[in-house]
């Protein structure tokens, strides 16, 4: 429906509103939690860190793990490779990658690594795990933390990029968790998945995408799990593998909260709805965010039209 001008428009709109901040879906990190600092260097690891825990992964049992800089775990040894590999890479190790790329904590952002036995991070993964996959009987045993806390990319110091990854298991099955807060704009290449020896179980967050390409800024509003910013995979042999959504079969443990706004503009353009959503709506929308107010979704109900 085209409107003729001058108008003076009065819209009504909806928006969806998260409940809670980006970083509320983040385990306990940095020096509040006791995590261990992995130190600063351009393409560097944590040293070897044994692990309290057995991890199971994809028919393989570790008993180690380093944690490298530019975004990703290794099990057998550590790994300074800053430009991302496709998968299935057909490679002869296995990799979890969070946010695999060129990434610089040298100057800017923490990397810092945490593993509990006991406490109240295993209750929550627990209840995370049975929330997902409630037809899996599982109690957390292990949980494994590592935080990328405002790194930055190279060699952009001004950038800063944050997100977790977390490892559960009860030493028999395994659950990775990755959790997305702020994702700064690169061009930079950027792998997010996992991959095993041989490639014979592997998964990457490109096919999720149309074109396969990673929307890397929203990332905090994305998800598998109807959880906004967290990614959840299965990672044990008779595990389903790879899936870009998962119905745990239970409403979302983040409801969202719907707000009606009224809006009037004055214009003496010809606008179609279509015009209204593009030129007004998501300019408004982008305005909420830069305010605080995480708005996930914003639509056009109805609008009245007068002319001038």
């Amino acid at each position: 429906m085209i409107m003729m001008t001058p108008l003076s428009l009065t819209l009504i709109m909806v928006a969806m509103s998260g409940s809670t901040s980006a970083l509320d879906i983040f385990y306990p990190f940095g020096s509040a939690a006791g995590d261990t600092d992995a130190g600063r260097s351009d393409d560097g690891s944590s040293p070897l860190i044994p692990l309290r825990r057995s991890f199971p992964y994809f028919g393989r049992t570790y008993q180690q793990i380093y944690v490298n800089h530019n975004g990703h775990l290794t099990f057998n040894q550590s790994l300074s490779t800053f430009t991302p590999t496709e998968f299935p890479e057909n490679s002869t190790r296995d990799i979890i990658a969070p946010f695999w790329t060129d990434l610089d904590n040298s100057e800017k952002g923490n990397i810092s690594y945490q593993q509990y036995t006991t406490g109240g991070v295993l209750k929550s993964a627990t209840q995370d795990i049975n929330s997902y996959f409630p037809n899996v009987p599982f109690t957390a045993t292990w949980v494994f933390v590592a935080t990328w806390d405002r790194v930055a990319y190279y060699p952009n110091t001004g950038t800063e990029t944050t997100f977790q990854v977390v490892l559960i298991s009860d030493s028999n099955l395994s659950f990775v968790f990755m959790n997305y807060g702020v994702i700064a704009q690169t061009e930079k290449k950027v792998q997010i998945g996992y991959d095993t020896i041989g490639s014979t179980h592997y998964g990457s967050l490109r096919t999720c995408y149309p074109n396969n390409t990673i929307d890397i800024v929203n990332l905090h509003n994305s998800s598998n799990i109807d959880v906004q910013g967290r990614w959840v995979f299965a990672t044990f042999l008779r595990s389903e593998g790879f899936r870009c959504t998962i119905n745990p079969g239970v409403s979302s443990p983040q409801p969202h909260n719907v707000i009606g706004m009224r809006l009037e503009v004055s214009t003496t353009k010809s606008l179609s709805e279509a015009d209204i959503e593009e030129q007004i709506l998501k300019p408004f929308g982008d305005l909420l965010k830069k305010h605080g107010i995480n708005v996930t979704g914003i639509r056009l109900r109805t609008f009245y039209k007068t002319e001038l």
